[in-house]
């Protein structure tokens, strides 16, 4: 049996496309690129990861697509499947992502953007469950960077240094 402490959500299926058993699925933090295998994925079925190979993925936009899986070949079955959470195993994703949990890691990292070079210190992380913000200081000012992977750009563990590409007009205060 698969332990799902190994899968990372994905996201989560919502109504019927068509007739022929596709559903829509809205990508719940992950995006479509950073899956490297779409061939199985499990579906979570009263608290059980149960394993499914997908036989169409068709991308829509960044965070959704139409996915049609084997076995599932009406749009009475399809429905079936509305609203249940969709995971993969952590090896199908590209690259590793920074969790919520380990980001006051960062207390005292240099943090370097990518236009304006040094732009402070890392200091506190405010873990806001949608949305946490990385506290920068820099001479005596204090700015809330969001920590996002489109913003967070890499991260130097040895040499204690954030890259960061920071909206423009950020640091500008």
């Amino acid at each position: 049996m698969i332990n799902k402490d190994n899968c990372i959500l994905l996201g989560t299926l919502s109504k019927p496309h068509g007739t022929r058993g596709s559903l829509h699925f809205r990508f719940s933090g992950l995006k479509a690129k950073e899956i490297k295998e779409r061939g199985l994925v499990f579906i979570e079925i009263d608290g059980l990861p149960v394993p499914f190979f997908i036989e169409v993925f068709q991308e829509k936009t960044d965070d959704s697509a139409i996915l049609k899986f084997e076995g599932i070949d009406s749009e009475t079955k399809a429905r079936e499947f509305a609203g249940y959470s969709v995971y993969v195993m952590k090896e199908q994703v590209r690259r590793k992502r920074v969790h919520v949990k380990r980001i006051t890691e960062f207390n005292g990292y240099s943090v370097v953007d990518d236009h304006l070079g040094f732009v402070g210190n890392a200091g506190e992380v405010t873990s806001l469950p949608t949305n946490p913000l990385l506290t920068v200081t820099f001479k005596g000012k204090k700015f809330l960077v969001p920590f996002h992977e489109d913003i967070i750009r890499h991260i130097d563990h040895r040499e204690k240094v954030i890259h960061i590409d920071a909206p423009e007009g950020l640091f500008e205060l």
